[in-house]
């Protein structure tokens, strides 16, 4: 039986699941919620995982979703920095290499960081692109980024 549910019941009901065990992809999720009579199609479940914050972390098993507070707990600089595989700047942008699956997560703790010579981070799978604001030297901003690596 098909269940109309709200929003913020939906979202509630998707942090509880990937709290609760290992859900590695989209479409497991969506399965899921299917199982509880809660349909959802894609484009709204990928809305409601960004909305909520969620990353993919790497496990021993493979990736899984969670909640960012529960992938960089205490230390969010020290968990992206060992993250970080490269930083190369072009301008006043700068590439960051990361592994697979963890360029959010870097790219959020940037975030969290507020350095304000950032302007903001845009995160793929595995590179982020930061782009340092005028005025500020990137490869500065870029050798912070590395430097996150030995905290």
């Amino acid at each position: 039986m098909r269940t109309a549910v709200r929003k913020a019941d939906r979202q509630k009901r998707i942090l509880e699941r990937v709290r609760e065990r290992e859900v590695a992809t989209q479409t497991e999720l969506k399965e899921i919620l299917a199982g509880e009579g809660v349909e959802v199609d894609q484009g709204t479940l990928s809305r409601d995982i960004r909305e909520l914050g969620l990353v993919r972390i790497s496990t021993e098993a493979g990736f899984k979703y969670a909640p960012v507070e529960s992938a960089t707990p205490a230390a969010p600089t020290k968990l992206a920095g060992r993250l970080v595989k490269s930083a190369e700047k072009s301008g006043n942008l700068i590439v960051v290499q990361t592994g697979p699956g963890n360029a959010q997560m870097v790219s959020l703790a940037i975030d969290k960081l507020s350095w304000p010579e950032v302007l903001g981070t845009v995160a793929g799978d595995d590179t982020l692109l930061v782009v340092v604001r005028e005025g500020h030297p990137a490869a500065r901003v870029a050798k912070k980024i590395l430097e996150l690596r030995e905290r």
